[in-house]
């Protein structure tokens, strides 16, 4: 009893049948001789005349493929290379954007841009979300009031006060008001003491090293 193959390769099949379309063999031999049946042969030689004609109709295509693919690699380093220039760009951008001051990014933000999320906006130039929704209060007739004393105590009386020495002239003057309070109006009012600038604490050179001071009227 012979045996039926489950599977046949692309090779194997275009062998026999150029084998049956030379004629020297019949179908039935053909199908003793590989072991097959004839009704393969008959299914296989039926296909094969009717695709008879792509050989011939794709006799260029190796030589156009080829040549299509070289024009698309050259496409392709055209685009890597135009996408890096773009990603620099890109790059130094971005790094400019988040180096600006928070109340100008903010305004950047486009709400009703939807190609773009919020979030993703926020990420790019690098603003926390959070501050995108906050609004400062504003500053009451109180704290306006000690803004404008500590303002003139700088600039009239002296701009070498820290907020302690500040503290310590507003409570003289009757201001009722905490240490913390004058450090974070003095912060937002970016009030820096300046360094005094005179001889108190000046360390002078020593002079009279080469003197013989054994008879005090030579100084």
């Amino acid at each position: 009893m012979s045996r039926i193959r489950s599977s046949f390769t692309t090779e194997f099949k275009t062998q026999v049948v150029l084998e049956a379309l030379k004629g020297e063999l019949t179908v039935s031999q053909l199908a003793t001789k590989y072991d097959i049946t004839s009704k393969n042969i008959l299914n296989w030689k039926q296909l094969f005349l009717e695709n008879a004609t792509l050989a011939f109709e794709s006799s260029n295509t190796p030589k156009s493929s080829k040549a299509e693919l070289d024009k698309l690699k050259k496409e392709n380093d055209k685009l890597n290379s135009k996408l890096s220039s773009l990603t620099s760009e890109r790059d130094a951008a971005v790094t400019k954007l988040q180096g600006l001051d928070v109340s100008v990014k903010k305004k950047l933000i486009d709400t009703n841009f939807k190609k773009l999320s919020i979030a993703r906006q926020c990420e790019i130039i690098n603003l926390n979300r959070t501050s995108l929704y906050y609004t400062p209060k504003q500053t009451d007739n109180k704290d306006l009031k000690i803004i404008n004393r500590i303002h003139e105590i700088h600039t009239t009386i002296s701009s070498s006060y820290g907020y302690r020495m500040m503290h310590q002239q507003l409570i003289e003057e009757g201001y009722h008001i905490g240490v913390n309070k004058v450090h974070k109006l003095m912060k937002l009012m970016e009030l820096q003491p300046k360094q005094k600038n005179d001889d108190q604490n000046k360390i002078h050179p020593y002079l009279l090293h080469d003197l013989d001071l054994a008879n005090p009227t030579k100084l």
